[in-house]
């Protein structure tokens, strides 16, 4: 059974007529259709994407919708009217206010927050193979410029330098604002690059990921630079053997909460427990952070073909902080590592 037959059967099930989402990212997951604008409608009358004119054209290609050009909300209204689309399962988490309300007055909504996530959190071998190419694509990428990451070289040098190779090396930019991070500026998990230089004895952290057809990679390495004291060793040191646990804890069946907690239990007994402030990791795929969620509070279980980051992180501001982050595939028998830069 294909994936829009699985969804069409979860939204009967849930007493629904069609889910229905503006959201750009389920469109492209659910279509495979990327625009700025477009409401997706799947459910066991037809599968239907409204969109404007500047998409129409392209927007027929489309084999498994039936494509309707927008012409207002009033339009939109008689339509759904039209397909006795009267119980309307929606994510409210994935909708503007405004947009729910406009709907609200006219339909009968079910409210289903995550309502995708289960059908997103497992890909199938094609969604796999995208992810590992822009898996690949962002280790060239860096691979390609690791020459420029020397004293002297400002923070937002480096990024634009490792951008400019996504596109380089056939990514489609950025999957989130790449983060380079230099001496104490790498105690902040998301710090937002900046001018400063990198000097010798720093820490440096580059969090980094590219688009590949939709579909995005997400890796940290975080490099020594000279002469680095040696509680900035002992922390890289710790984190790695962190993360190397985490990897090994992943499998099939597992509890997202106790693979988490195991990894923060470890880093407790190093002395570095206060100092993870962020999950272990989460999923990614269309999105950067998708389910599942490597998290002492996840409920979530591991299945075959998640694909999954993992990342754990210690950050001291007297010293600067060290994240490694690799994307692991959930197999049958354990775990692949998708990326393999040298750690």
């Amino acid at each position: 059974m294909g994936k829009l037959e699985k969804i069409s059967e979860k939204v009967e099930s849930l007493g629904g007529d069609f889910y229905i989402t503006f959201d750009a990212a389920e469109r492209f997951y659910l279509s495979s259709f990327s625009s700025t604008f477009g409401i997706t409608l799947v459910g066991q009358k037809g599968n239907f994407l409204i969109t404007d004119g500047r998409y129409i054209e392209r927007a027929k290609e489309l084999k498994d919708f039936k494509v309707i050009l927008w012409k207002g909300w009033e339009e939109l209204l008689e339509f759904l009217k039209g397909i006795k689309a009267e119980k309307l399962i929606v994510d409210p988490s994935r909708l503007k206010a405004k947009t729910y309300k406009e709907l609200e007055k006219r339909f009968n909504l079910i409210d289903c927050e995550g309502f995708l996530d289960e059908f997103r959190a497992v890909k199938d071998d094609r969604e796999i193979s995208l992810i590992t190419r822009a898996v690949q694509i962002a280790e060239l990428s860096l691979k390609s410029v690791l020459h420029l990451l020397k004293p002297g070289t400002t923070e937002i040098e480096f990024r634009r330098a490792l951008i400019d190779a996504f596109f380089k090396f056939g990514g489609n930019g950025e999957a989130f604002p790449t983060i380079v991070a230099s001496g104490r500026n790498s105690a902040v998990p998301h710090w937002e690059t900046g001018n400063r230089e990198i000097k010798d004895g720093d820490i440096v952290i580059v969090d980094f990921g590219t688009v590949y057809s939709g579909y995005v990679s997400d890796i940290t390495r975080t490099f020594l630079i000279g002469n680095v004291s040696s509680e900035a060793r002992k922390i890289y040191d710790a984190v790695l053997e962190a993360q190397k646990l985490g990897i090994e804890e992943l499998r099939a069946g597992k509890s997202c909460a106790e693979v988490d907690l195991k990894i923060r239990k470890f880093l407790e007994n190093k002395g570095y427990g206060e100092f993870f402030t962020h999950s272990l990791g989460h999923g990614i795929g269309v999105e950067v952070h998708e389910a599942p969620t490597l998290s002492k509070r996840s409920t979530e279980i591991l299945k075959e073909g998640n694909v999954v980051t993992v990342e754990p992180g210690v950050y001291i501001p007297e010293i600067g902080g060290v994240r490694i982050e690799d994307d692991c595939l959930i197999t049958e028998n354990g775990t692949f590592v998708i990326s393999n830069l040298n750690k």
